[in-house]
Parts: C-alpha cells; structure tokens; sequence
C-alpha cells in the first residue's frame, strides 16, 4: 500500500504557501531582509530554522543555529537569547525541577558518562507531569545508539551513531483527546476534534502546525520548553535499547500493537485507547503503530550529514516534516522503528498524531 505526502504543485506556489503559512511577509517588506536573486531556497530553509527555534528556552537550540547560519538575518537574536537563557540558568538552583503531585522523578535519572548503548544505560524510574492536564512524561537516560539501518529502505540509511550528552523526557502517551481539550478550553488550540469521541483516544488528524500551537500553549502554561522530539530522540526512545525491528523483537507477533496485521482488536478499525498495549523497556506506550507521530525534523532523503548529537536536523525540505511510528491502518512494515515518513507540515491527515518532548535540567 502506497503512502505518498502531499506535494506542492510548483516549487514556487510551496515556498508562497510556507511564507504565508510562518508570518513571513513582513520580512520580504525590508529590502535588507529581502533573499537575493537565486538563493531563494536558503532564506525559506534560514527562516523554518528560525520559525521551529525562536519560542524555545533551550540556548542550545540557538547555538545551533548560530553554527549553521553564523551571518545569519536572526544571529543578533539568537545571541541575546543565549545570554538571556544562560542567565535564567545560572540564576536557578540545582536538583530536580518542581513537578507535583506523588508522580514526581528526580529529572537526573541517567545523567552519568555516556554509555555504549541504551541497553546499557538505566530504565528511567518513574513518571511526572507539569500540571493536571500536561501529558505524562518519562525521563530517557542519556546514551548512545545505532539511528537507521542499512537493510532498509534507503531513507534509512546510512546507520550512524548518534549520542545524547543529557537525559530529555519525552511523553509516555501519544496526547490524548482529554489533554487537546484543555488547550481548546484554555484558547491555545483551534481546531476541534469529532463530538463525543473517546477522551482517552490519541488525538489525530492534525498538522504539524496544530501540533506547534498545543506545545506554545503547553510551554507558557509550564514555564517549560515543550517541543516535538527530534527525530533522533524518538527512535532512541521508541527503540527502548534494542536493535530489533520492534521493541519486543524481530516479528511483529499479535496483540503487540495496532495496525493492519498487528491481531489486535482495534486492527484496521481505528486507533486504539492509549496504553491498551504493553510499554517498552523505556517507559513508553504505542512507538508502533496506532498513529503516525511528527517529529521537528525537516524531510531529507539519508542520513548524509545528518545531527550526530540528537539534535533536530533543520535543514533540507523544510516544508515537510518526518514523522515516525506507522498507524493502525497500515501493515507492519510501516512501523518499524527504523522506517521514516513525511508529510506537508500545513496538512490535516487522520492517521497523524504526535507525543511531546522537553529538555531536562
């Protein structure tokens, strides 16, 4: 079965479309902002960059773009945000950060010397939330481990090592109807789900563009730094320190999870009320199949070049957006924890969801 993104009819309709779609207009108004004459493609790439970066409170993410656009139009910015970051966390005090509830972890968990592989590192020890109505999240220890594969599609290759210096949380759960109705509720949220759906089903048919609006929303109410996980991070995390096809192994087995040919209850129907399947070593539920999950990263057709560190790659097509996982109506195949997806950031797809992720101190 055949699972092709939505492209734009020209190239030059796509960038239009994507500058209407991030506020880009009143760049193009200042002359001295204006891209010169065939370099078109750079200032939209330069400007996704930006538009994905400039609401976060992490200054790695600015250092990182002050290393791909040094010159940049935005690098004044970016540096008054990494001063003004630093600021904030050198002014903090250390330990764990204030979660509530009996739920809380100390965030710390694995922040010890890189490990050969997550299978060596430790499983996180528990769980926590930053409100009543903020996902639940689990911290993943920092590690190392082998993205792609060279036995599969050639998206997904080459294999490389990618290393991450510092645990980060990511959702234990696809976000849920319940958890989109409080942005609804609260105004940072506009689009509305099916009447009387199940408060417990992941909330789908969204863009990568809604998901944005419910991680600003989410960020502000939290005083975190809510974002999608990085490509990266979510196939350290769905991976749960195995090298297998699934977390659980090489065959898909039944009752495993929900797609197509997964012999589930919910195969081929819908998606399936989130934990209904067993979690991964690491704490997470539904890596494989029931939804479609975005991640930050812009589309590229390999690994060539891409992050070493875990960080989200933010150059290449820009205006679509990987995301990782298959969905319930999709064979197997599509859910290998190495198989990669894309899909038009701006477009509404019913088999799309997403989890959060935000650094940890």
């Amino acid at each position: 079965m055949s699972y092709a993104p939505r492209k734009p009819t020209a190239p030059f309709v796509g960038l239009v479309f994507f500058a209407l779609a991030v506020g880009a207009a009143p760049l193009l108004a200042d002359s001295a902002s204006a891209p010169a004459k065939g370099r078109d493609l750079a200032f939209w790439e330069e400007l996704a960059f930006w538009e994905t970066i400039k609401d976060s409170r992490d200054p790695e993410e600015f250092k990182a773009y002050l290393t791909t656009y040094p010159d940049g139009r935005f690098a004044r910015l970016a540096q008054i945000r990494i001063e003004a970051l630093s600021d904030q966390s050198s002014g903090e005090t250390s330990g764990s950060p204030a979660v509530g509830g009996d739920d809380s972890v100390d965030t710390h968990v694995g922040e010890t010397a890189l490990t050969p592989s997550p299978a060596d590192a430790p499983a996180p020890t528990g769980t926590f939330r930053d409100c009543d109505v903020c996902p639940l999240m689990v911290a993943v220890p920092a590690g190392s481990y082998q993205m792609g594969s060279d036995q599969g599609r050639a998206d997904e290759g080459p294999r490389h090592e990618v290393r991450f210096a510092k645990p980060f949380a990511i959702g234990v759960h696809e976000v849920t109807v319940a958890e989109w109705d409080a942005c609804l509720r609260e105004g940072g949220c506009r689009f509305t789900p099916e009447a009387g759906i199940d408060v417990d089903l992941p909330i789908s048919n969204l863009s990568w563009d809604d998901a944005r609006s419910y991680l600003t929303w989410l960020s502000k109410k939290t005083g975190e730094s809510y974002r999608l996980p990085t490509e990266a991070e979510w196939e350290y995390a769905a991976s749960g320190g195995k090298s297998t096809a699934y977390w659980w192994g090489d065959e898909v087995g039944r009752g495993n999870a929900n797609c197509s040919d997964c012999g589930s209850a919910w195969d081929g129907k819908g998606p399936a009320p989130v934990g209904s399947f067993k979690p991964n070593p690491f704490g997470l539920y539904d890596v494989h199949g029931n939804l479609w999950e975005w991640t930050m990263d812009c589309m590229n057709p390999s690994y060539k070049g891409a992050p070493a560190d875990g960080s989200a790659w933010l150059r290449g097509d820009c205006i679509s957006r990987v995301l990782r996982g298959g969905s319930w109506n999709l064979g197997s195949e599509y859910m290998r924890t190495t198989r990669r997806n894309h899909y038009d950031r701006d477009v509404r797809y019913y088999l799309h969801g997403f989890r959060v992720a935000r650094p940890l101190p």
